[in-house]
């Protein structure tokens, strides 16, 4: 795929600030509403996805370009851009296209995970457990070490989306919550050394949020426990006292939140799960 920069719409004489969101390319996603809200905020947003070849591909690579249609019919800026967050080289010219497009780079959402390694702890092999490293953990590791140079010259901030799975664990839930939980200890680590460069670093705990990923979640609830979907679902909602499941929205005006205004906050995991009292809900 080749990315696409779309119409730039910059107030006279201002700078705009610029973000890079890994983990786009899902309509339901919480990387679409990252874009979405970051570019509200007034935002020039670089949004990336892996673009496989064949019919998964094409998919992913409409539903960027549905995502980038939407922010520039609400007048701001986007870049699309494929990138997969296990890949060095493309990393590289995610973030060069993105200061060859903005300028520069102020914040990073590190969004992109897969949820490979979920399963009972006997049942998952090195691949699975490789995969889950390089993907959740590795991946923002890398973004985090490129994006640094150009964070660092205005001050920015790094956001990575985690999970409740980062804060607790689960039986089932295997390499995700391993995984997970390194991603809160990048976080802390990060937060602790580039703090010297006015550069901020926070992470957020999903919990069960309505997504499709979140929806795949609930269907693998009700096959354990041998319910339908929407028992399932009435038994998770039941165990949040908000009495719903979060919505990407919720998740990507944390995000904003945390990578806009939350100027002396940093180091932090913030859960945004309804107040569910335990586990991964």
């Amino acid at each position: 795929m080749e990315e696409t920069a779309m119409t730039a719409h910059h107030a006279a004489g201002t700078a705009s600030r610029v973000a890079l969101v890994t983990g786009g390319a899902r309509p339901r996603g919480i990387g679409a509403a990252a874009a979405r809200h970051l570019a509200r905020a007034g935002y020039d947003v670089t949004l990336t996805d892996m673009i496989p070849g064949g019919e998964h591909g094409a998919e992913a690579r409409r539903n960027l370009e549905e995502t980038a249609d939407a922010i520039t019919r609400s007048g701001g800026s986007v870049l699309i851009h494929p990138l997969d967050v296990t890949d060095t080289d493309q990393i590289d010219a995610a973030i060069e296209a993105t200061i060859d497009a903005f300028g520069g780079l102020d914040v990073l959402v590190n969004n992109a995970g897969t949820g490979a390694g979920v399963g009972a702890f006997c049942d998952i092999d090195d691949a699975r457990w490789d995969l889950s490293w390089q993907v959740n953990v590795m991946g923002p590791v890398r973004l985090s070490r490129a994006a640094l140079p150009h964070l660092s010259k205005n001050g920015g901030s790094i956001v990575n989306v985690a999970s409740t799975a980062g804060i607790a664990a689960e039986a089932g839930y295997g390499a995700y919550v391993v995984t997970k939980h390194a991603v809160v200890g990048l976080t802390r680590l990060l937060a602790a050394e580039l703090g010297q460069h006015g550069i901020r670093v926070n992470a957020l705990a999903p919990g069960m949020i309505h997504t499709d990923l979140g929806a795949a979640e609930l269907g693998l609830i009700a096959d354990s426990a041998g319910t339908s979907v929407e028992e399932a679902t009435q038994a998770v909602v039941a165990g949040i006292p908000l009495g719903r499941l979060g919505t990407a929205d919720d998740v990507a005006e944390a995000i904003t939140w945390l990578a806009d205004a939350a100027g002396y906050v940093s180091g932090a995991v913030l859960p945004v799960h309804g107040a569910a009292a335990s586990g991964l809900n």
